[in-house]
């Protein structure tokens, strides 16, 4: 006969479950909405300079576009994995895809802290270490930097940024880059003495891969961002270095400054680099498209995690529950 104090305990336990599913799904609403809010409170600043814009809608580019920005939003937690992958931790393309997804909302709330915290937990109940995680997602955060750093120096003008500043720049974020992994090792080997389950050992090779990987999404993302400006703005070849420096000089700005995910000052760092090719108008414009592009596209690459993540745990209940059967027949 079952103990009704161990049932109350396993009712009162789902309860507390459910509701902090509850909760996590509310949190990613309040996220999503919040940014909705940010997104249109913008667009009715601009509205006059707006309502005078003709955009031009040329639907090839469009698609380019979102083709480019879909497999840049891929990159990134699949660049992630790797580099958890080189600290020795284990967890599958799919799990690490969907648990990067659901802590990247947490980006656009204030500090940012709310999405590392996010991450940190969401790993903890994949098996990986809270050290290494938190580890891994400041050297992200820098290496993400660094390639945003590099295409900046590349490719924002002269009457920007002086010359002898961008090669600085530039050469600088490469070399770093480069060394990367060897910095990495050194640090791990120190903060394995003091930190308690850190790795002391990095795979060079799988870490390389993944600031590959990031590297790539960074210029996967440029080419979006080009091919935008040619669907709505009518960019030319001649204004595709300045769309991207003006671009990479937003998202640099944008990633030191305190404001979540850079809202508001990226957008107007861009305006005032393009404003001298496009006018102000459209600069505006295009800074509020681009910025409603990305985040169009990272919802809809959380739907498609949070779907994927429902489905596998759906078919791994219903393995489950057929082993289940079959041993009792």
């Amino acid at each position: 006969m079952p103990d009704p104090v161990t049932c109350q305990g396993a009712t009162t336990l789902g309860i507390v479950r459910s509701w902090r599913q509850l909760a996590k799904v509310a949190l990613q609403w309040a996220v999503v909405i919040a940014t909705a809010v940010i997104l249109i409170r913008v667009g009715r600043q601009h509205g006059e300079g707006l309502r005078s814009l003709d955009l031009s809608m040329n639907f090839k580019w469009i698609l380019a576009a979102a083709v480019a920005t879909t497999f840049a939003n891929f990159l990134l937690p699949l660049g992630w994995h790797r580099m958890i992958v080189s600290f020795g931790q284990k967890i599958a393309v799919g799990r690490a895809t969907r648990l990067w997804c659901l802590a990247q909302t947490g980006r656009y709330l204030p500090t940012g802290l709310v999405a590392i915290a996010s991450r940190i937990r969401l790993a903890s109940k994949e098996g990986l270490s809270k050290t290494v995680t938190a580890s891994s997602l400041a050297i992200e955060t820098l290496v993400l930097f660094l390639w945003a750093l590099f295409i900046c120096g590349l490719f924002i003008p002269s009457t920007t940024l002086p010359v002898a500043a961008r090669w600085i720049t530039s050469v600088g974020s490469i070399c770093a880059l480069v060394a990367a992994p060897w910095l990495v090792l050194t640090g791990s080997r120190y903060l394995s003495k003091t930190k308690v389950g850190f790795a002391s050992k990095v795979n060079r090779k799988v870490f390389s891969a993944a600031v590959g990987l990031l590297g790539s999404s960074v210029f996967a993302r440029a080419f979006g961002t080009i091919c935008l400006a040619f669907g709505f703005i009518n960019a030319d070849g001649t204004s595709v270095f300045l769309v991207i420096g003006a671009t990479y000089a937003g998202v640099v700005a944008g990633m030191v400054g305190i404001t979540p995910a850079g809202l508001g000052v990226r957008e107007g760092v861009l305006t005032a680099i393009l404003a001298s090719k496009f006018g102000l108008t459209d600069a505006a414009a295009f800074a509020l498209i681009s910025r409603a592009w990305e985040f169009f596209f990272e919802m809809l690459f959380l739907a498609a995690a949070s779907w994927w993540g429902r489905k596998a745990r759906y078919l791994l209940k219903s393995d489950m529950d057929s082993g289940a059967t079959e041993g009792k027949l």
